[in-house]
């Protein structure tokens, strides 16, 4: 019996790569439910598009790219739906290029569900550059909001886009969402700490934990972690997308990731307790 537990710690890799596909696989062709707990940090951002007055809008900065759509699409598209079935008006904004089309992509899917329209229900104030230093054009959109953008990605003058009508600076946002791999920590200080705007983000899980911090301070209203944040806060809206789509296969992953763990050591301890 020890020598078959010693045999934990030289598992063929072939047999845990084949265990690892399979646990992949497997959900995305049988449909496997598991128990969803809502973080107090993803609520955080559902409460707070909650409460969006109706003569306020939400910016949504959503700078994410093919190297982190895995998370941040789902993150995105949970929460446009939240906006759009509750009818609150968004504006889209991305410090990089691939951003622009990712999130105006996400929008007309939705929008296609609820029969929203661009320039009435969104728009999309295309690529504002920021990515290296965000600081000076977040200042300046905080007091002149038609003066920075001045044409969304249609070409179309802000000031004659419909839901735009009496948006002039950052008193006129009610809530800035940063969706991206690592959100811009800029919005914090220039934008919830001079104006009490509040700022909410969404990030991949691997950087969150740089992030609570500021949840603690209170100086961000939530945090979308990761697909576990995109599938709690479907769970929210009672729908199921594709947050709830990945988070099976990573949460089995990371399951055979701990149970495999477990045996080596078990293995380990055999062969010390033999010698």
């Amino acid at each position: 019996m020890m020598n078959f537990i010693e045999k934990f710690q030289h598992i063929d890799r072939r047999i845990v790569y084949t265990l690892c596909i399979l646990g992949v696989i497997v959900p995305f062709l049988v449909t496997i439910e598991l128990p969803i707990f809502i973080s107090p940090e993803t609520k955080g951002i559902y409460d707070t598009i909650e409460e969006v007055p109706p003569d306020k809008i939400v910016l949504l900065v959503s700078s994410w790219d093919a190297g982190s759509k895995g998370e941040n699409w789902p993150q995105t598209e949970a929460v446009i739906e939240h906006m759009m079935r509750k009818d609150i008006k968004f504006a889209i904004m991305s410090h990089t290029p691939q951003g622009v089309g990712f999130a105006e992509e996400v929008a007309e899917l939705v929008a296609k569900r609820y029969g929203k329209k661009y320039g009435i229900d969104w728009c999309n104030f295309g690529y504002l550059t920021g990515e290296i230093d965000p600081r000076p054009m977040i200042q300046a959109l905080c007091k002149d909001i038609p003066g920075v953008v001045q044409k969304d990605i249609r070409g179309t003058p802000i000031t004659e886009i419909p839901m735009m009508k009496g948006i002039k600076d950052i008193h006129d946002i009610y809530f800035v969402l940063n969706i991206e791999y690592y959100p811009k920590e800029d919005w914090i200080p220039f934008v919830q700490g001079v104006y009490g705007t509040k700022v909410g983000f969404g990030s991949a899980s691997i950087v969150s934990s740089a992030m609570y911090p500021y949840l603690e301070s209170g100086q961000l209203c939530g945090l979308l972690v990761g697909v576990r944040g995109a599938a709690e806060y479907e769970t929210l809206l009672r729908t199921r997308g594709l947050g709830k789509e990945f988070i099976v296969p990573q949460s089995i992953a990371h399951l055979l990731i701990v149970v495999l763990v477990i045996m080596a050591n078990i293995g380990y301890w055999a062969s010390r307790r033999k010698k």
